[in-house]
C-alpha cells in the first residue's frame, strides 16, 4: 500500500479539480525526475525454475490447445493450464540511485513469468505491481490472466518492493517505466520468445504500477510504442507531457477506494485523449478487487482479459462489442470516449 502523501494528494486533487470539470460521461451500462526513453542495452538475464508460494508450480488447471488460433473472430482462451518461472533480469546500464545515493551499480530485475502450457506464441503482457509489494503477491491475477492466453511477466522493482531491501521511494517510478521496457527487450531476446505473438504486447499495473503503465503508453520520454494497449487500474492523475498515441485504455478503480482518491481516475479518463474504457467497480476498496475474493474480482479479471483479447490479441468479437462487453455487469458503471 501506498502512505499517505499529502502533498502529492493536494496535488493531484487539485488536477482533477481542473479537469473533471470538462469532463462529460459518455456511457454509463450497468443498467517525475529526467526521463529516459531509452529500453536499456541488453544487460544480463538468465532463466531459473521456481515454485509459487503457497502452491505447486502449476498455478491454474485447465487443458490447453496444441495451436493457438489469432486473427479477428477467433475464439477466446480461458482456464489454460499455466506454470511460473523466474528470470533473472539486470540493466547492467544503468545505477539504482536512491536520493542521490548508488545502492547498486546495475538495476536488478527478477521476473516472473506465467505462461500457458500448451504450445504455441502468445501475447506478450508486462505486470507492475504497486508500492511496497512484490508481484508474488499479485500471483492470483497474474496466473488467472496468463490462464487466458497471455505470457504473463511481472518484475519485482528495487524501490517499491520491501523484500528487495533497498528502501522504499516513489520518485524512482520513472525509472520503474523505463525497467518496464528492459524487460519488454529482455522477454523478445531470451530463449522463451517462440512463445511470445511477435508484436503482441500490453502492459497492466495497479496503484502506482498504474502510473508507471500510463508513463510507458502515452508519457513524454518513457512511451514505448511496442505497447498497443494499457490497463491502469487506481492510478494517479497525469502530471507529465503526453505523446501522441491511439492505444486504447481500460482505466478501472474502485469508487470506494481508501488509498487513491476516486477522482484521481476521473481525472486521468478526462486528460487521456485516446479510445478509453473506463470501469468503476461501484463500492469497491483498492487492493481487494484485484487480490481477490470479492464480488468484484471475476468482473476485474474478465474485464481485463476481454480489453486485451480485442485490442492486443485480436482474438472474440473486438472492439465492436467492447463496450457491451465491460458495462454488462451491475457491479460497474462504464464510461467510453475516443
Amino acid at each position: 500500500m501506498r502512505p499517505n502523501y499529502a502533498a502529492r494528494r493536494l496535488m493531484a486533487a487539485l488536477i482533477a479539480i481542473a479537469v473533471i470539470g470538462g469532463c462529460v460521461w459518455l456511457v454509463n451500462l450497468a443498467t517525475s525526475p529526467s526521463r529516459n526513453g531509452s529500453s536499456g542495452s541488453a544487460g544480463h538475464h538468465g532463466r531459473q525454475a521456481t515454485e509459487p508460494i503457497g502452491t505447486g508450480h502449476t498455478t491454474t488447471s485447465g487443458t490447453s490447445p496444441t495451436t493457438v488460433p489469432v486473427g479477428a473472430g477467433a475464439p477466446v482462451l480461458r482456464n489454460l493450464a499455466v506454470t511460473m518461472t523466474e528470470l533473472q533480469l539486470v540493466d547492467t546500464s544503468r545505477a539504482l540511485v536512491s536520493n542521490g545515493v548508488v545502492l547498486a551499480p546495475d538495476r536488478s530485475l527478477p521476473t516472473y513469468v506465467w505462461t500457458p502450457v500448451a504450445a504455441g506464441r502468445y501475447p506478450l503482457v508486462v505486470f507492475v505491481h504497486g508500492y511496497d509489494r512484490s508481484p508474488l503477491q499479485y500471483q492470483r491475477f497474474c496466473s488467472t490472466l496468463a490462464s487466458s492466453g497471455y505470457v504473463v511477466a511481472a518484475p519485482s522493482f528495487p524501490l517499491e518492493d520491501p523484500s528487495r531491501g533497498n528502501g522504499l521511494n516513489r520518485a524512482d517510478l520513472p525509472n520503474e517505466a523505463v525497467d518496464v521496457s528492459y524487460v519488454i527487450t529482455s522477454m523478445e531476446a531470451d530463449a522463451s520468445a517462440n512463445r511470445l505473438e511477435p508484436s503482441s504486447i500490453g502492459v497492466v499495473g495497479h496503484s502506482d504500477g498504474a502510473d508507471v503503465a500510463l508513463e510507458v503508453g502515452y508519457e513524454q520520454g518513457t512511451a514505448d510504442h511496442r505497447v498497443l494497449a494499457v490497463v491502469a487500474d487506481a492510478p494517479d492523475p497525469v502530471t507529465s507531457p503526453l505523446v501522441p498515441s491511439t492505444a486504447p485504455l481500460l482505466l478501472i478503480q474502485g469508487t470506494a477506494d481508501s488509498v487513491v482518491p476516486y477522482s484521481s481516475s476521473q481525472a486521468v479518463f478526462s486528460q487521456l485523449p485516446g479510445p478509453t474504457y473506463y470501469v468503476s467497480l461501484l463500492g469497491a476498496d483498492h487492493l481487494p478487487p484485484i487480490a481477490g475474493g470479492t464480488p468484484w474480482t471475476p468482473v476485474l479479471d474478465t474485464s481485463v482479459a476481454e480489453f486485451l483479447d480485442a485490442t492486443v490479441a485480436g482474438r472474440g468479437p473486438g472492439t465492436s462489442v467492447l463496450a457491451a462487453q465491460l458495462g454488462s455487469s451491475p457491479l460497474v458503471r462504464l464510461a467510453t470516449k475516443g
